[in-house]
């Protein structure tokens, strides 16, 4: 990745590539929203836990960013812009809303190669 890629190497072993922004916020920022006794879901009480995981920035142009959650915030590791087609795509699959989404397959399959460069 660029802009920061080294200081965000260290993190790449710790991805949760299964966690999306909005269950991040769930577990970590929103204790009302959980059910305390789904054994799957329980949401995160203490301090010193955290989820590493990728998601899309569309607030300006669009761009991948490795997200670290715990429960006083999130803190973006580093980003990476998006190549113009894929984001083109992106843009008009959500119809230009701004925010923090998930993934896509074919954003998620481009990430993929770039970091095993």
């Amino acid at each position: 990745m660029s802009d920061g890629a080294n200081a965000c190497k260290q993190w790449l072993n710790e991805v949760n590539w299964d966690m999306i922004h909005e269950d991040a916020v769930t577990l970590y920022l929103e204790w009302g929203n959980n059910n305390y006794r789904d054994a799957m879901r329980s949401p995160v009480t203490t301090s010193g836990e955290y989820s590493v995981y990728f998601a899309i920035d569309t607030w300006a142009e669009p761009k991948v960013v490795l997200m670290k959650m715990d429960n006083y915030g999130s803190t973006i590791l580093c980003s990476k812009k998006i190549p113009e087609a894929l984001a083109a795509e992106l843009l008009e699959d959500i119809k230009g809303i701004k925010g923090i989404l998930e993934l896509t397959p074919p954003i998620k399959e481009w990430l993929m190669k770039e970091l095993e460069a």
